[in-house]
Order: C-alpha cells, then structure tokens, then sequence
C-alpha cells in the first residue's frame, strides 16, 4: 500500500495531526484515538441542548432519546444484531460483571466456568468471584506454546457440568485470534451459554454476532474509536431475559409500590439509571466513521502494516517475539534482548514512539509466556509503514545505548 493511501485514514484524526507532536502512536489495543467526526458529534450534542431520554416530553428530551435510540440502531446494524439485543454499559469490565451477576442464579454447587488462559483479567476475575460465590468450579483451557488455546484438551474436558464459557475473541496481550464459532458449537451442544469478549476484535474483524453463534457479546467504545465510558453487551433475546438484572431503580422499573416492583421489557430492564448518552452518539459517530470506508481495504490496510511490523521484528536480532499464534489480529508483544521491558518503554518515549509494557491484564497468558512482561505494538487504522521503521530505528538506538 502506498504511502499516499496509508495516509487516508491519518487525516482525520486531530491528535496525530498536530503541528508541533508528531507522536508514533502504537497502543490502539489500550485505547484507539479519536476521529474528528467523534468530537463533532458529542459537541453538536451538548451545543443543541442536553435532556435526559424516556423522561420528559419537551424538545431537549425529545432530541435526546431519538439521538440515544438511533445509536443503538447503528450498534445493532454495525454486529448484525437487533437493537433490542443492545444493552449499554460503560465498557466490557461492566458487562463482564453484569453477566456474571445476572447468570448467579443459575448456577450450583458443582456447576463448572470455563475461560482460557490468555483472558484479560476483565473477563477472569468476575468468573473467578462468581465461582467463590456459588461454589462452582473455574475451569482454565490451558495456552500452547505459541500462544494459541489447547482446544483438544478443551474439547477432550468440556461436559455437561460447563454452565458458561466466557471466552475472547482476539487476545489483548498476543493477538492471537481464537477459533470462536467451532468453540461457540462445541459449547452450546452441551447446553453452555457462551460469552465472547470481544474488545480486541471489533475494530480489526468484520464482526456478525449471528454468524459467530454466542450467547453474548461484549466490546468497548474506546476500542475502536470511540469515546470512554460506553460499551456494548449484546445477547440473543431468551440469553438476555435470562439474565437478572444486577443494578436497580430509574429506566429498568415498570411498575412499583411500597411493597414490590416489576422490570421494564428489553433492553431497559437492563439500563438502570441515566445512561451515557453522548457516549452512545459518539460510539454510533465512530461506527459510522469506519463505514463510510470499504471493509475489505480497511481491514487489508491493517493486515498489510500487522504482516509489515512482523517481517520486521522477526528479522530484528535483537528482539524476541512472546507469542507465536497461527492466527493474528491487531497486535505484536516482544521485548528486546537483554533489557526489561519497562526501562525499553521508557526509552521509547524518547523517541516520541507510545507503545505498552507490563502484563497487559494479562497476567496468566504473561507468566507462561513471559515472566517480565512484554512490550506490546498494537495498531490502529491511523498507523503508516513508516511508523514502524521509526520503530526499528529506534530499536536499533537504544540497543547500540546498551552495547557500549
């Protein structure tokens, strides 16, 4: 590709565009920038009057809750999903623990939880917390060598005693992609309800919740380009009224008395309180941002510069890939020989390069693979292949600094 046509998508997002910082930005996995389209929508939103939605009739309200409800459509559509199957929350940590909250009721003791060894620890800890709470047991597939989940010594334990499998879709510490709808089929034949965490994968995959088969699916705002703050869980419709809710009072309430009260119909009953509307306008913003280009040269923009970065740092003696997977998406974890991962990072930033360092809520998948930590390269739609020389320039940099 080009650099002329890499540099398409650069211009429209203001913070790489500013005269006097020409930052190498390479930490998309932890929060993706934002396009200008974003900020005009949540300005225009707060400049032409702020109302609370589904509470009030006059035309501040009115703008509001037609605002909220069309972004929720434009979710639906962007996952191949039905709005009322769109619940809001403010990112994937609140839906993890919503679902691990609501699905309480339906387990026992004996019951079993599965996830797998390279979750973040967002979709770990509630099922951990859950088990503790139930007395079922939290069950772990293990990660190969590579990276990629054992799933022969999946299929050879699952059974029927598996209530959840709470599972990503795309690893944040390695990338690895994970072979969702065999899991989802396997699962399901033995009655599991199947949650994919989905934060890595939606800016990077093209992502049909109805192929994919799961019970759930989660993502985050700032994840693909939108603001913090707002999230998604989406959920067949029986998955999602299977679900009690977890958070009480304001929009969720149908009927109440002194005495007892009745829920809202989907999704509302599962939206208590006021939600974050311009969270929600500036998601269905950046949503409508990425459609406007065609999918397949986005995606193949964004493969050729993940394919670019690998030849590169494979061919680079003094860098060490942590993680091998048959199956890529979005990311590379390394460190450099010789030197840990956090004084790497800092010098990085001297070279005006922002990348990641540590575990990445990651800590199991990191302590098998490595025991330090990792430097982790993630990109964006915005990244060019001249980003990732300055990379490897820099690379070279700092190890002729450790070679003297």
């Amino acid at each position: 590709m080009t650099s002329a046509k890499q540099h398409i998508y650069r211009r429209y997002f203001p913070s790489l565009n500013r005269e006097n910082q020409q930052l190498t930005y390479l930490d998309s996995a932890a929060s993706t920038q934002v396009p200008e389209a974003v900020l005009n929508a949540i300005q225009n939103y707060y400049q032409h009057g702020h109302g609370n939605v589904h509470r009030a009739s006059h035309q501040f309200a009115r703008q509001a809750t037609n605002a909220f409800e069309s972004a929720r459509k434009t979710i639906a559509e962007f996952i191949g999903s039905k709005a009322d199957n769109i619940i809001w929350t403010s990112g994937t940590t609140q839906g993890c623990n919503m679902l691990a909250n609501g699905l309480a009721y339906s387990l026992t003791e004996g019951d079993e939880i599965w996830v797998s060894e390279l979750e973040h620890h967002s979709n770990l800890v509630p099922w951990q917390q859950l088990a503790a709470r139930t007395r079922a047991t939290l069950k772990c597939i293990p990660i190969l060598n590579n990276g990629d989940i054992d799933i022969d010594n999946f299929k050879e334990h699952f059974s029927e005693k598996c209530k959840i499998l709470a599972i990503s879709h795309v690893s944040n510490s390695i990338g690895a992609l994970l072979p969702i709808p065999e899991l989802v089929r396997h699962a399901q034949q033995y009655g599991a309800k199947v949650i994919v965490d989905g934060a890595q994968a939606i800016a990077h995959l093209d992502v049909n919740v109805e192929r994919l088969g799961c019970d759930y699916y989660l993502f985050s705002g700032h994840k693909v380009y939108g603001p913090t703050g707002i999230g998604v869980l989406y959920g067949k419709t029986e998955a999602l009224e299977a679900l009690q809710p977890s958070i009480f009072g304001g929009e969720m309430i149908s009927q109440v008395s002194c005495e007892t009260s009745t829920w809202n119909r989907l999704p509302y009953r599962l939206e208590a309180g006021t939600p974050n509307i311009v969270g929600a306008i500036g998601l269905a913003a950046a949503l409508k941002f990425l459609k406007q280009f065609p999918l397949k040269e986005r995606l193949n923009h964004e493969r050729s510069l993940l394919n670019y970065a690998l030849k590169k740092l494979r061919e680079h003696p003094k860098v060490e890939l942590i993680g091998t997977p048959m199956m890529r998406v979005g990311l590379i974890s390394f460190v450099l020989k010789g030197i840990h991962p956090q004084d790497a990072a800092t010098l990085f930033d001297q070279y005006n390069i922002a990348l990641r360092c540590g575990h990445h809520c990651a800590m199991p998948l990191s302590k098998k693979l490595a025991k330090q930590g990792s430097i982790r390269l993630s990109l964006g739609l915005y990244n060019t292949q001249q980003e990732i020389d300055k990379l490897i320039e820099a690379i070279d940099n700092i190890m002729e600094l450790f070679d003297e």
